[in-house]
């Protein structure tokens, strides 16, 4: 007589009441309340309701100062984004490949994400600081308050989002796929541009959209490592509510600024296929 042993986490009777139909419910209620909701609030925010024209907030969001936030925003994205993926795709191939401590270097790279934001930034930018350990080892960098601290710290906050993508499509490489490249004549080179650089692609993808859509909104990074001048759309943002308290022009921005991460996000899922890529990981 055999006793077969349910093994299942979840209890029989909430498997029994809860379908896959539920389970949709419960993600899309998720997503229309805390952002499909938020969003429409902030569209009828942005409206002009009195006197002049509708659109009035968006044509003051269009021009100055706040188009170049914009455009900051998604440049510093952009440079963040690369040097993430290459010092992330180094790192990732080391554990993935040569290193004998993983378990100990994978904690290493997920205990910052246990430290909050504003630390991280405070302590780049002690570290940066005319008496930080830089200048007394006698290297007088001046980094404060340029577009380079404002990039460099966010390459650091958000370097563990892509380690452990890349890793995860890394370690899923099986070693006779490499070995029969070897075999095959590749030298180590060829073996990672023509291997495990294509089978590695979906965490690539991953990590790239993650730490994109991460660094053009964020805000604590240029606060603290920069200055006027290295002002994000972000900051533009909250200065326009929390200062000028201009709640319609703040909306207003809020709503451009996503609809441009969306239309990047579309095009970007053109070209890489996202849904592909991050069932691969």
């Amino acid at each position: 007589m055999s006793v077969i042993v349910d093994r299942s986490p979840v209890p029989s009777w909430l498997t029994d009441r809860i379908s896959n139909r539920h389970l949709v419910g419960i993600g899309v209620g998720w997503v229309a309340f805390f952002f499909v909701f938020p969003i429409l609030f902030l569209v009828v925010e942005s409206l002009n309701f009195g006197e002049g024209s509708l659109f009035e907030a968006y044509h003051r969001a269009m021009g100055g100062v706040y188009v170049d936030a914009f455009v900051r925003s998604f440049i510093y994205g952009f440079v963040t984004t690369v040097l993430t993926l290459a010092f992330a795709y180094v790192l990732a191939y080391y554990l993935a490949f040569a290193s004998k401590r993983v378990r100990l270097l994978l904690t290493l790279v997920v205990v910052p994400l246990w430290i909050a934001y504003i630390i991280r930034y405070f302590g780049l930018l002690l570290f940066f600081s005319p008496t930080g350990p830089l200048a007394q080892a006698g290297l007088e960098i001046d980094l404060l308050f340029t577009s380079t601290a404002v990039i460099l710290g966010l390459t650091n906050a958000y370097l563990p989002f892509a380690v452990l993508p890349i890793y995860n499509s890394l370690n899923a490489i099986h070693h006779e796929t490499i070995d029969a490249s070897r075999i095959l004549g590749a030298g180590q080179s060829r073996t990672i541009y023509e291997v495990v650089l294509p089978l590695s692609a979906p965490g690539i993808v991953a990590a790239g959209v993650i730490v994109f859509i991460l660094a053009t909104g964020s805000f604590l990074g240029p606060a603290v490592l920069g200055g006027p001048g290295q002002s994000m759309i972000a900051n533009e943002i909250a200065r326009t509510f929390l200062e000028a308290y201009n709640i319609q022009l703040a909306s207003a921005l809020a709503v451009i600024y996503t609809v441009l991460l969306v239309a990047f996000i579309a095009a970007f899922n053109a070209v890489f296929n996202l849904q592909e890529a991050l069932g691969n990981i």
